[in-house]
């Protein structure tokens, strides 16, 4: 292809990547908010203080490993990420505001896309540097290594999912504060093997790769949490965009 032959692409694109921007400026908007920063903020700094806790344990590693696998992991990154993901596009849905962004000609995988990459960029930083600092705070740096780049992960994931819950559901947030409560926290722990079909069972086998702790909700290899985490955020992004292609706007 000659180089006159491609020019036409690239104000497409110059323009997909502005239009991009846009929805993803206004949908980081109208999920910063007071309470929200506060109330995730509150989690974060939870999360620290039983870092700061487990420094006097016999095992300060392994202390801090059980706190950022059952309270980071389990309810900080996924209760935040619930918050923000199913408010992103689901508060312009029961709102009746959709419509007017619907009505734009704008590639209708676009604004699913943006929803989750503003849910992420709140997520991490509130989350997954808490979470990190919890190792820091018992003295673990390897702990706190691995908790980052778990908590990250998770939240990605979390994104993906909770953004789409936010246009397949009318109560997003009831269904998927149910599903965080009871399929990622209790069916995880009580049923054998079910790990492997939970976001935070395979956070955990990223979380273990810490030196010297034991992680007793491991979903698998460390090596396939890295491609599947991302793949489940990627599905979650799918699934929306379908959604939202296929959805009866008022």
């Amino acid at each position: 292809m000659s180089a006159v032959d491609a020019s036409p692409s690239l104000p497409a694109r110059s323009s997909s990547l502005v239009t991009m921007g846009a929805l993803y400026r206004l949908l980081l908007r109208t999920q910063i908010t007071v309470a929200r920063i506060l109330g995730i903020a509150a989690l974060g700094v939870l999360s620290v203080l039983l870092g700061v806790f487990s420094r006097w344990d016999f095992d300060p590693a392994q202390a801090a490993a059980d706190v950022t696998a059952s309270y980071g992991l389990a309810l900080v990154v996924p209760l935040a990420t619930l918050w923000l993901g199913t408010s992103a596009i689901g508060d312009l849905v029961e709102d009746r505001l959709l419509v007017y962004l619907w009505l734009k000609p704008v590639p209708r995988w676009q604004l699913p896309a943006a929803a989750v990459l503003a849910t992420v960029s709140v997520v991490v930083p509130l989350t997954a540097l808490p979470v990190a600092a919890t190792g820091l705070a018992a003295g673990a740096g390897d702990v706190a290594v691995a908790a980052l780049l778990a908590a990250s992960l998770a939240g990605l994931a979390y994104a993906g999912i909770f953004v789409a819950a936010g246009l397949w559901f009318r109560r997003a947030a009831w269904w998927g504060l149910a599903f965080v409560l009871l399929w990622e926290n209790a069916v995880a722990h009580l049923a054998e093997g079910s790990a492997r079909f939970t976001v935070v069972g395979w956070a955990s086998s990223v979380l273990a790769t810490a030196s010297d702790i034991d992680v007793s909700l491991s979903a698998g290899s460390a090596a396939v949490a890295f491609v599947l985490l991302p793949a489940i955020a990627l599905a979650g992004w799918l699934a929306a965009t379908v959604r939202y292609r296929r959805a009866d706007v008022d």
